[in-house]
């Protein structure tokens, strides 16, 4: 026996919606990459947050911050390739494996230090500790 569909799909996404979210999105990528959030993505994980915490823009330009670093990944991550241990036969580490973690703590550095233009006192206490665990414990 058939049964009546009464319950109707739900109606699909207008054109105009989606163009003018596409087009949001364009222009949020190039407001993210002049404030310095250069990674793909960092887009969809500002619009993201940003529906999520109910449009406090805050919290979503910290979330693509975040992202951000989460795609630069630590630059204690960069393992010797096997053109490295070729290089070096000591074990110890090559200089260009060194220059490549230097690059990269240098990009995770300045993602860190970048200013939430949404932030409520961007300007830091001058006691309070702006550093990554990484610079810690080089510091240390």
């Amino acid at each position: 026996m058939d049964q009546p569909n009464t319950a109707r799909p739900a109606p699909a996404h207008s054109p105009e919606d989606i163009r003018f979210q596409r087009h949001t999105a364009c222009i949020l990528a190039a407001q993210l990459l002049n404030h310095g959030l250069t990674m793909p993505g960092c887009e969809i994980a500002y619009l993201g947050a940003h529906w999520a915490t109910d449009g406090n823009c805050e919290l979503a330009w910290e979330a693509a911050r975040r992202h951000q670093l989460q795609m630069l990944g630590d630059a204690i991550d960069i393992v010797p390739t096997g053109r490295d241990a070729r290089s070096d036969r000591s074990g110890m580490p090559s200089a260009e494996l060194e220059r490549r973690r230097a690059i990269r703590q240098e990009l995770i550095d300045r993602a860190r230090s970048l200013t939430n233009p949404f932030a409520r006192n961007p300007s830091p206490a001058t006691d309070e500790i702006l550093l990554g665990n990484a610079d810690l414990e080089r510091a240390a």
